[in-house]
């Protein structure tokens, strides 16, 4: 079976996997949050089986507990967006943030981010706000 996937769509599995090695060699914070926001398009732009293998596979830890979270709520997130069963992995030991993630780096922007941040982010310990996947 072939599955629709966007070109050059990376997995979440493989997005951790590029997140880990720029944790490792000191590459820039925003350029891994990047890489979380991207692949809304990408999902939302692959079919229902596509949409599946992007999310099924637990990715490897990312050296980062607040990244593990990001992605769990990422997969949850989409998985219900789309009717999707919620790959079990997502509630596996170090899929939250502790202490709690907020994307916004300014703390003037926590209450707004609190606000508007999906409940399956919440879960996660991970804030964003939802228009944050609403790329035009």
């Amino acid at each position: 079976m072939s599955t629709g996937i966007r070109r050059g769509t990376s997995s979440l599995a493989m997005i951790a996997e590029t997140i880990r090695n720029d944790i490792a060699t000191g590459v820039p914070e925003t350029d891994s949050v990047r890489l979380l926001f991207g692949f809304a398009d990408d999902f939302r732009g692959s079919d229902e089986a596509g949409k599946t293998a992007l999310i099924e596979q637990e990715p490897q830890p990312t050296g980062d507990r607040k990244f593990d979270a990001a992605l769990a709520g990422e997969a949850e997130f989409f998985a219900r967006e789309a009717g999707l069963p919620v790959p079990p992995w997502v509630n596996g030991p170090g899929r939250f943030a502790v202490p709690w993630y907020f994307i916004a780096s300014m703390s003037g922007l926590h209450a707004y981010v609190l606000a508007h941040t999906p409940i399956v982010f919440k879960r996660h310990g991970v804030f964003i706000p939802r228009e944050a996947f609403n790329r035009a």
